[in-house]
Parts: structure tokens; sequence; C-alpha cells
């Protein structure tokens, strides 16, 4: 339920921010390598499984939002061309 409730935040506002994408991958990501590190000693591994899960689901937001992120601009950019289109056959059919 979260995940279409990003779903449809994400297809609104993706091309005012397509950075934070990157950001949440990235902590994803650092967080992969310290639960790696954290695994290296007994006393940490209830911890480092626990990064494992947060960057799991860092990293699965990251890519669905930079996947949206994608496809969203490509969905306004067809539609700026279908709309130049649009309007250039609109003036070569209007001689006046």
């Amino acid at each position: 339920m979260l995940l279409f409730i990003y779903v449809r935040h994400i297809r609104r506002y993706a091309h005012d921010v397509p950075w934070v994408h990157l950001g949440v991958a990235l902590i994803g990501n650092f967080a992969f390598v310290i639960g790696s590190l954290f695994f290296l000693s007994p006393a940490l591994t209830r911890a480092g499984t626990w990064l494992f899960v947060v960057a799991s689901w860092g990293l699965l937001v990251g890519v669905i939002g930079e996947i949206l992120v994608r496809y969203e601009t490509k969905q306004r950019v067809a539609a700026v061309k279908a709309a130049v289109e649009v309007e250039a056959t609109a003036v070569e059919a209007d001689p006046a």
C-alpha cells in the first residue's frame, strides 16, 4: 500500500526533484557497506542484519523512483513534441 502511494506521489512530482532517488539509493548502498562490516563482529550481527533490511528498501525505493522519473520525463517530452507538431501543422494549413 505504501509503495502504491509512493508511486502516485512520484508520478506527480518526479520532474521537480529527480535527484532525490539517487540520494536514497546512495544511502542504501552506504547502509549495505556498514552492514557488511557489522557482520565481522558477532556482537553487531543483529545490527548488520537490520542495516541490510533497511538498505534493501532504500535501494528498492531509489530504483523505482528513478524508473518513474525517467518514464515521466519521456512522457512529458513526447507530449511536448506532439503539441509542437500539431502547432506546426496548424500554421502550415492556415496560409493567412
